[in-house]
């Protein structure tokens, strides 16, 4: 018989499609983990996942025990639960946000709903785009405020905004005071870029392409919110959603549109089986008036 503890490390595994993101949702190292999985299939004599190039794809055999898998997990849930008792103060609203998301736009939505509930309690995380499926498939968060797109049957994805691509610049900058620059002005600068494989990066080159330019990145980072600090310290010009920088513009910096038609949806994602709490829509209502104003 397969323990508590496999069971947990399988279901992991085929919810994150990693090692790596099954030991970030169980909270254990990467190598314990892989551990149980090759401990538990050398003991059921066959293989549960197959390792690819794009993470570990379930095995048939694996995929037939998934609902006694996620029944498993459920009953273990409501076991944890009923032992926290009365004593464990649960947030009434858990939201998960992408970086650049978790310090403009959330907290200024937060602030005003704390205004009108002042007893509301409320967790804020931030995730990656690969973290939000695997944490809202574990409830660890009632839904995901991102940029993103991603596609999968069991997630519901609803748009509630818009914001365009600006370019973020150091007030020094020659290009600085414009309310407009073009794409041939931008290239023409150092710029900070991110990962290339990144969604917004592939985009950003996409747009270059387009026009037969190519963009000279002296810097590169991984997150928006660092490029910001970076175009503070006039090392580049940098490209971003507006969204980033809603209502938050860094010290020293500005703003000037860009023109492209291009604009970034700000997208609420949730589990289809899970639907928003009344909090949870209120929270959203001021998300949109926050964006539109």
């Amino acid at each position: 018989m397969i323990s508590i503890r496999q069971v947990e490390v399988i279901r992991a595994v085929m919810v994150a499609r990693s090692i790596s993101g099954a030991a970030q949702l169980l909270n254990v190292s990467p190598a314990a983990v892989s551990r149980m999985l090759r401990h538990t299939e050398s003991q059921i004599g066959f293989p549960l996942f197959s390792r690819t190039p794009n993470g570990f794809v379930p095995m048939p055999e694996a995929h037939a025990v998934l609902d006694d898998l996620e029944q498993v997990h459920s009953s273990l849930a409501r076991i944890e639960a009923r032992l926290a008792g009365p004593a464990r103060e649960d947030a009434a609203l858990r939201i998960g946000t992408s970086p650049g998301l978790g310090l403009s736009v959330v907290p200024g939505a937060l602030s005003a709903l704390r205004a009108r509930q002042p007893q509301l309690r409320f967790e804020l995380g931030v995730m990656h785009v690969n973290e939000v499926l695997p944490l809202l498939e574990f409830r660890r968060y009632d839904f995901a405020l991102t940029i993103y797109e991603i596609e999968d049957p069991r997630l519901d994805i609803r748009q509630i905004a818009q914001a365009p691509l600006v370019c973020l610049m150091s007030k020094d900058h020659p290009l600085a005071g414009r309310a407009q620059v073009t794409l041939e002005e931008i290239a023409a600068h150092p710029m900070i870029g991110y990962d290339p494989q990144a969604f917004q990066q592939r985009l950003i080159d996409g747009m270059f392409r387009s026009r037969g330019l190519t963009p000279d990145y002296h810097v590169r980072c991984r997150l928006m919110n660092t490029a910001c600090v970076l175009v503070q310290e006039n090392l580049g010009i940098t490209l971003l959603d507006r969204f980033t920088v809603q209502g938050r513009l860094p010290e020293g910096t500005c703003v000037a549109a860009i023109d492209i038609d291009y604009s970034f949806p700000l997208n609420v994602i949730s589990m289809r089986d899970a639907p928003l709490s009344r909090e949870g829509e209120g929270f959203l209502a001021e998300v949109e008036r926050l964006v539109s104003a």
